[in-house]
């Protein structure tokens, strides 16, 4: 089954307001309010009930809180991948709107999409720097977690916490690796000391 924003877990029908569903559907169907007895929302359409009449179904995607929902869904993306994925599933929505002469309905989606996809490039290009120091550090504290795994005498430790300390001041601001450093040297330390007592 090819999969749209409801199979796909976007969009849950069981969340959008019952009001708000009655509103859109009797703006679509053009007829008053009070001529709707009764709206339910179904997984894939909405059941509706006319007053003294037959129920009917119709479809989501002919009311404005598809698309809405659709523009929500976009700003929530926070990764180029994640906006990819989507943007997949709103190609097989488009199809639908096509085959049924509404192809300007998804024009917000295809302007918040492109919107969406500058914005994170921008901010990949922003956080380069950011992930490349943060590297860095991971790199750091695996290349001294392995020289102090060699050290085998307490005396070298203790001779190569000036260095580390002086190195640390580069990372300073990646507080998650200064404490893991701390926290290895001390174990050594620990390590070492037990095996000396």
């Amino acid at each position: 089954m090819s999969r749209n924003l409801i199979t796909a877990g976007i969009i849950d029908p069981h969340q959008f307001s019952l009001d708000e569903v009655r509103h859109q559907v009797a703006t679509f169907l053009n007829i008053p309010l009070q001529q709707i007895d009764r709206v339910e929302c179904w997984q894939h359409q909405i059941w509706v009930k006319l007053v003294e009449s037959r129920a009917i179904f119709v479809s989501y995607r002919n009311l404005p809180l598809w698309i809405e929902a659709g523009l929500a869904a976009i700003g929530r993306c926070t990764s180029r991948s994640q906006l990819d994925e989507l943007g997949k599933i709103l190609r097989r929505e488009r199809d639908w709107y096509d085959q049924h002469d509404q192809p300007e309905a998804v024009q917000p989606w295809r302007q918040a999409w492109a919107k969406q996809a500058e914005y994170l490039r921008n901010e990949e290009e922003r956080s380069k720097p950011i992930r490349a120091h943060q590297e860095a550090g991971q790199d750091w504290y695996g290349a001294w977690k392995r020289v102090l795994y060699c050290c085998r005498e307490f005396n070298r430790l203790q001779g190569l916490a000036g260095e580390i300390n002086q190195q640390s001041q580069e990372f300073q601001d990646l507080p998650e690796i200064i404490q893991k450093m701390q926290q290895l040297w001390h174990q050594r330390w620990q390590d070492l000391s037990s095996a000396i007592a």
